[in-house]
């Protein structure tokens, strides 16, 4: 857990735009890790990036110097970068982690940060997060895919249970739960960091009585078996976990029931899909955000009806 008086953050630039991998590979050395525009030429476009890393502890310098220079050579970047490390006291680093975009519109859902409450009047079902220490502000393309894939299931049927495995900050079980009131969501992630932010979040949505957030190393937990079976599982993990978990997450399907996966790569779509329909599934849709993807399966029988009655 990290230090509620805050955290140490270290900082580098890159000339070159970072590929996605490589973002995943600095989220497993870190709590957080964000890329920002450092720099842009005449035509608004970026020609300069800057890398933020956090960490409860103070990382040493050198160290870390040498693990960030060995990933950017295994990703064809230049592996020479000044990484400059600083104390970030609470307030800090909450503003450095916050969400500053403009409110999205994503679908039938407005996502948008504490300092940008949408319209009394608005049509569009509001969810409002702070992603925090947790990943998924909904500015990634994976959790817009996976908004996206839900929004055009819930044109066919509605979901009384649902489990986001995984969650982050929650905010894919936090959308089903504002867009439907009868709706109960188990929201699952390994760090518990993630889960008090999911907690949070599902508080400042008004969903707290619905949506309960687990600490749990995938489907361990045995409260998951006795919440189940569920209607609609989300999953934006990482393709290999997801691979991994495919017999679990059948076992924890409703018959009939839809699941909404991501976190992989347009081209690891293939090997995800065949590992679940090894297990019975089937693909009934696939939403592209590239060079990421979101792959939407149902398993096989009869679909199970739930209330539809919306907030």
């Amino acid at each position: 857990m990290s230090d509620p008086k805050g955290l140490w953050q270290a900082s580098f630039e890159l000339d070159l735009e970072p590929p996605p991998l490589l973002l995943e590979a600095l989220e497993e050395m870190a709590l957080s890790a964000s890329i920002f525009t450092a720099a842009v030429d005449e035509a608004d476009e970026a020609t300069r990036w800057r890398v933020d890393l956090l960490f409860a502890e103070e990382p040493d310098a050198t160290t870390l110097g040498a693990e960030i220079g060995a990933l950017l050579a295994a990703h064809d970047l230049p592996a020479g970068v000044d990484v400059a490390i600083a104390w970030l006291a609470h307030q800090d680093w909450l503003e450095a982690v916050r969400m500053t975009r403009p409110p999205m519109t994503v679908g039938r859902f407005l996502v948008h940060g504490p300092d940008d409450a949408p319209p009394a009047n608005a049509r569009a079902v509001p969810l409002l997060i702070e992603a925090g220490l947790a990943f998924g502000s909904g500015e990634h393309a994976t959790t817009t895919a996976c908004l996206l894939a839900f929004d055009r299931e819930l044109r066919r049927r509605p979901f009384a249970r649902v489990l986001d495995m995984g969650c982050g900050s929650a905010i894919l079980g936090i959308a089903a739960a504002r867009v439907n009131r009868h709706t109960r969501v188990l929201a699952v992630d390994n760090d518990p960091l993630a889960v008090a932010v999911a907690r949070d979040n599902a508080k400042k949505n008004g969903v707290a009585g619905r949506v309960a957030c687990l600490v749990s190393e995938g489907y361990g937990d045995a409260r998951i078996r006795r919440s189940g079976p569920f209607d609609l599982i989300f999953a934006n993990i990482l393709a290999d976990p997801l691979v991994a978990m495919a017999g679990d997450l059948r076992r924890h399907l409703a018959s009939g029931g839809a699941a909404i996966l991501s976190g992989l790569l347009d081209r690891q779509a293939p090997a995800v899909l065949a590992a679940h329909r090894r297990q019975g599934m089937r693909s009934t849709g696939q939403v592209d955000r590239p060079p990421w993807a979101a792959l939407v399966l149902r398993r096989s029988g009869a679909v199970r009806r739930a209330a539809s009655k919306r907030n």
